[in-house]
Parts: structure tokens; C-alpha cells; sequence
């Protein structure tokens, strides 16, 4: 039934229209009758060369829009972590992309914090700026709402993230490259990630050291327990950075920070070891050392732990009076300590270690350090030579602060290796010899 309503001075205009009307029902005679679904619910009728045109046209739009609309996936370096490699579609946003810088590398205090924690904004290289929060500080522009795709980056840009506005930190990201999503190999839904090549060298094998005039090799993981824990299984432990001899040219020869229940705990060695046992043996007889509180009440009573060790044979009126006449037990500690006695020598068993340490000569190998970083399960490593950066701290004198970031390289790495599997002390020790081999 087909009602019309109308008004008035429009009735000549529905009557003239009638016959028309009467022809288009007419016309429906030709068409198939109307089907019904399951509901009984009239559906509407067409016919077989209308719905194969239709069915061609959504097909022919479908595979138009797919590859229209085909991501494209965008990877990122950042300065102050040289595995990373952030990649992101274009259809995520800036937001997306600071949140997996925070996951993937160390960004706010200790290297622990995200994208929720404090205020920031990020500078494009023509000065503009999205903002994080939806409080308007520094732009009015957000990030949250803000593309990658609508940035028009090309490859070589730059974008720097000013985070947390009251002590505020800079990181700088480069876009090394974009290409376009292989559909058939990635799934969309793994991005953002860090895609990390390792970098192992091809000719690497893992050492294995012999026993050496009959001695039975030492096990590095039970003769320095302490260390191994401390590096390796601390309870709660959060991120471990580790960096093994002497940086550059400064007087630092060892600096290790973990972050244990919410505590950053410091070990530093201001004077050179010897030889490898004892420097291991060092770090052993600092990492013995507790935070304040631990023992007793079952927390800690600061967040954060210095331990600087002075070892005997090294010891003078200056270290004396730089480092332990203001100790205070559990929260700045002067580790006092002697020397091993050794029935086997590490420098033999790990040559290539030694002379990177400067305990012995070798041709290929220069003097340099070590820089291990851990985060989770994921262990990263770098082996360098020449000179550090130098970085200027207002963190308290005479105290472990005194090693802190000061083992950043200038020149290009010997080597640098990513998603590293290691096991302990002794693991490491082998994977460095073996890495040290290659040169």
C-alpha cells in the first residue's frame, strides 16, 4: 500500500504523476519476486545482471582500497641506545611512537619511566611541537592525535622528545627508512616493535678456556657468587648496565648500576686492578654489600646505593679522603678490600679480555671496555676503544655518582651485538673472548 500525503495546492502535481507511478508497478512484473531470509523479513529484489555488476563493483573497490591503503612501516634509531630500531606504521601516532621508545630503551629516571609518567613534547626539525597531555603547555597540537603519515617525514629526519618539563631529558630519533608492509610475511598487529638485527660477526664462536699447566679452569659464576648475582639474579631486578675497565682515559675503571626493588644500586672502582682476578674479585667484595634496611626492616630506606671500592694495595690519603672519610653505612659506602691470592690466571685464560683491559699485548685487539645492558632478558653489548664523552653531573661528589656515564664511546664501536643470549659471569666472559676474536 502506498500512501501519499500532500498539501493542497499540490494535489495537480500528485495526480499527474499517477500514471507515471502506475508504470513503474507495471514494470515490476518483469523483475523476480521478492525473496524471503529466514525471518521472514522481505528482502529486496534484483536481478541476476544487477547483482553481478555489484558484487564486480565491491570486489573491483575492495582490492582498490587495500592497496591504496596499504601501510607503510617506518623505522626509527635513537641516539642514546644504538641497537634500537623502532618500527611503526603510518597509521600509528606520535604518541605510539614514544611509548615504544620508553619500552624499548632507557628513557626518565634510571631509564624506568613511560610515556604516562611526565609531561613532554616532541619537535619536528621545523620547530613545530605536539604535546603529550591533553593540557596545553608548550602547543596545541597533540601527539595522541597526530599520525606519522601526517608528518611527511623523509628518511634522515630527525625528532627530538623534551620529557619531563621539571628536569627535563633529551632523546633525538632518526628515521632510517620506510617501505611498505608486506602483508603476505608481517602481521599489522605486531607493530609498533623493536625489530633488532643482532649483529653478530659471522666468524664468531663462542670461546671455551682449557686448563692451563694442569690447573682446572676457574668457574666464574661460583668463584665471584656475589657479582654473578648481583649482575645476573638480583630479586626484583630491574635494568643492568654494566661497564668493564677503563673508560677512555678517565681514572674510572669499572661502573655497574642495577635497579633492585625500586633502589639504584652503584658500584664503582676509581684504581686499576692488576690483573682480571682481582678485578673481578673487587666488584665480588662490593656487591656484598647491602642497602640500608634490606637486612633489618625488609626495605630498603633509600632509593638509591653508592658503593666505591678502594682496594688496599691502591689505597692513598687522597681516595681516603675523597671517598671513605664520609661513608655512612647501607647508603655511601668505601668498600676496604685486599687482593686475591690466585692459583690460576685469568689473563691467560681470557687473553683477549686482558689486553682489551690493558693487562697484556695483543695485535688485533686494542685497550678498550665493555658496556653490557640488560633489560628483562634481552642483553645487549658493546666493546669500544678510543675516547668517552664527557658529561657534566650534579649528582653528589665522593660517591659512586663519580663513574656514572662516562663510558660513552666517540668513535664507532670495536663491536656491537644485540639480543645476546647470556647465562652468568662466566658466559659473558666467553661470549666477550669469542666476540674479541673475530677482530
Amino acid at each position: 500500500m502506498l500512501t501519499l500525503h500532500a498539501a493542497s495546492h499540490n494535489i495537480t502535481w500528485t495526480m499527474y504523476f499517477l500514471p507515471q507511478l502506475s508504470k513503474l508497478i507495471g514494470s515490476t512484473k518483469k523483475m523476480s519476486e521478492p525473496k524471503e531470509n529466514s525471518n521472514n523479513i522481505h528482502l529486496p529484489a534484483t536481478t541476476d545482471d544487477d547483482s553481478s555488476a555489484a558484487a564486480k563493483e565491491k570486489s573491483s573497490k575492495r582490492q582498490k582500497t587495500s592497496s591504496s591503503t596499504l601501510p607503510t612501516v617506518l623505522t626509527f634509531s635513537t641516539a642514546h641506545d644504538r641497537f634500537a630500531r623502532l618500527q611503526l606504521l603510518s597509521s600509528h601516532t606520535l604518541y605510539n611512537l614514544i611509548s615504544a621508545l620508553c619500552r624499548h630503551t632507557p628513557v626518565g629516571y634510571e631509564g624506568s619511566e613511560g610515556p604516562d609518567d611526565h609531561l613532554w613534547y616532541v619537535t619536528t626539525e621545523d620547530g613545530t611541537k605536539y604535546e603529550s597531555s591533553e593540557f596545553e603547555c608548550e602547543s596545541e597540537l597533540r601527539a595522541n592525535r597526530t599520525k606519522l603519515d601526517s608528518l611527511g617525514l623523509a628518511a634522515g629526519d630527525t625528532l627530538r622528545l623534551n620529557y619531563d618539563y621539571g628536569t627535563t631529558s633529551h632523546y633525538t630519533l632518526k628515521l632510517l627508512e620506510q617501505r611498505p608492509l608486506m602483508m603476505a610475511e608481517e602481521d599489522p598487529d605486531v607493530f609498533p616493535r623493536n625489530n633488532v638485527d643482532s649483529g653478530m660477526p659471522p666468524a664468531y664462536s663462542k670461546y671455551a678456556p682449557t686448563a692451563i699447566n694442569g690447573d682446572e679452569v676457574l668457574n666464574l659464576d661460583t668463584t665471584f657468587a656475589h657479582l654473578q648475582r648481583w649482575m645476573f639474579h638480583s630479586s626484583e631486578a630491574g635494568p643492568v648496565n654494566v661497564n668493564l675497565f677503563q673508560a677512555g682515559k678517565k681514572k674510572n675503571y669499572g661502573f655497574m648500576n642495577n635497579d633492585c626493588r625500586g633502589v639504584l644500586g652503584m658500584m664503582y672502582l676509581p684504581v686499576k686492578a692488576d690483573d682480571l682476578a682481582n678485578y673481578l674479585m673487587y666488584f665480588n667484595e662490593g656487591a656484598k654489600v647491602k642497602p640500608k634496611g634490606v637486612e633489618t626492616d625488609g626495605y630498603p630506606h633509600y632509593n638509591w646505593h653508592s658503593v666505591v671500592i678502594v682496594p688496599t694495595s691502591k689505597r692513598t690519603n687522597a681516595l681516603d679522603k675523597k671517598y671513605c672519610d664520609r661513608t655512612q653505612r647501607g647508603f655511601c659506602d668505601a668498600v676496604v678490600c685486599g687482593d686475591m691470592d690466585q692459583s690460576n690466571n685469568l689473563n691467560a685464560y681470557f687473553p683477549k679480555i686482558a689486553a682489551l683491559a690493558g693487562y697484556r699485548k695483543d695485535r688485533q685487539v686494542p685497550k678498550g671496555w665493555i658496556t653490557l645492558t640488560k633489560r628483562g632478558n634481552t642483553f645487549n653489548m658493546v666493546i669500544c676503544s678510543g675516547n668517552c664523552e664527557t658529561k657534566k653531573s650534579n649528582a653528589p661528589k665522593g660517591t659512586a655518582y663519580d663513574g656514572r656515564d662516562q663510558h660513552t664511546p666517540v668513535e664507532e664501536p670495536l663491536i656491537q651485538v644485540s639480543s645476546v643470549e647470556i647465562t652468568g659471569l662466566n658466559d659473558l666472559f666467553c661470549v666477550v673472548e669469542g666476540l674479541l676474536m673475530t677482530l
